[in-house]
């Protein structure tokens, strides 16, 4: 369904009225025919492909997932048709899939998740054991989707997962808000869209994100996703924009480019009136109180029009300078005590 309903009422109905996916609109024609495909695939996956047949022996039922997806080993759990629990390890992590008569996933256990969201995020495990043990039952009941609709949910999360992991390499990046490319038009967001990008503000990584807005992480990833597809986002941070004439230390020119007289603002004053062949532009900047940016677009500006020289080095020249008369002989500089000197405070611009 391509629509651009966007409420989770509207999803619902949907995905109700027999919906295989859902799709807001404006999406990128390659993820249109990524999901399109992924669609295909899970039909051929699990509408014409007969189920494996179930054990004859009553015995647990256990494997790799190296060799068998979390999806295809639960599905053979469930053909097996007992009521029990299927035991996950992957090195420090432990999971457990309660299943009643082979027909119902009643309750599933992950980490710190629980119900839905726990099996779901087993179906990302791609290594480790497992081992279905018959006869126990948990002690409550997490899960009301059928065993069917559970798998074929946990495919398609699985299939967007491979679908934009390339550019998503786990929930614990942290995107970035960026600029749009010049030639990339307008932007359509919806709330969900709104809801990550108020977040993103290079502190918080996807799954913090996921946690403020009380979603689950693989949803704030394909948001995300579609975020970066269409450049509001980023998995690296802005450059902050530095030029060498941050350092640059300008002077008046000796002599105007034109004998015609010059007209200035108020500002532009200032920032000439400042110039002293000392400061950089940093400590101008500070001076005239603008920011560095502005300092370096104005003097540019100036450069330009043959007031100003740029001299690319900035002198190395203490914060405070002790100064000695001129008129104080060589031989008596050595003897001099601190009452004679003049200390003179320059100002340092910080940027």
């Amino acid at each position: 369904m391509f629509t651009g309903l966007e409420q989770t009422t509207d999803k619902v109905k949907g995905i109700k009225k027999g919906a295989d996916d859902y799709v807001v609109k404006t999406v990128d024609p390659e993820e249109l025919q990524a999901r399109i495909e992924m669609i295909l695939r899970r039909a051929q996956r699990y509408g014409t492909k007969e189920a494996p047949a179930a054990p004859e022996k009553e015995h647990a039922v256990s494997g790799s997932l190296a060799d068998l997806q979390f999806a295809e080993a639960m599905q053979l759990i469930l053909t097996y048709g007992k009521t029990g629990v299927m035991h996950l390890v992957d090195g420090n992590s432990n999971a457990r899939v309660y299943v009643k008569e082979g027909q119902q996933v009643v309750h599933a256990e992950v980490e710190d998740l629980q119900g839905e969201e726990a099996f779901y995020k087993l179906a990302f495990w791609k290594a480790g054991k497992f081992q279905f043990e018959v006869g126990e039952e948990p002690e409550k009941r997490t899960i009301t989707a059928s065993g069917t609709n559970l798998l074929i949910e946990a495919t398609r999360r699985l299939d967007e997962w491979n679908m934009f992991s390339s550019k998503i390499p786990s929930f614990d990046v942290t995107p970035y808000r960026v600029p749009l490319a010049e030639d990339s038009g307008s932007i359509r967001l919806t709330r969900k869209d709104w809801g990550i990008l108020r977040l993103a503000d290079g502190q918080r990584s996807i799954q913090q994100i996921a946690e403020s807005l009380g979603i689950d992480s693989f949803e704030a990833g394909r948001l995300v996703f579609g975020l970066l597809t269409v450049g509001a986002i980023s998995l690296e941070p802005e450059p902050e924009p530095r030029e060498d004439l941050f350092d640059a230390v300008p002077e008046l020119m000796s002599e105007l480019p034109s004998d015609e007289p010059l007209h200035l603002t108020a500002l532009q004053w200032k920032v000439l009136a400042s110039i002293d062949g000392r400061r950089s532009m940093s400590a101008l900047a500070n001076r005239v109180g603008v920011p560095t940016a502005t300092a370096v677009e104005m003097v540019k500006d100036m450069a330009g029009l043959g007031w100003v020289n740029l001299d690319q080095s900035t002198p190395q020249t203490p914060a405070i300078e002790l100064a000695l008369e001129k008129d104080d002989p060589p031989q008596d500089r050595a003897n001099v005590g601190v009452e004679d000197f003049r200390p003179r405070i320059r100002a340092i611009g910080i940027d």
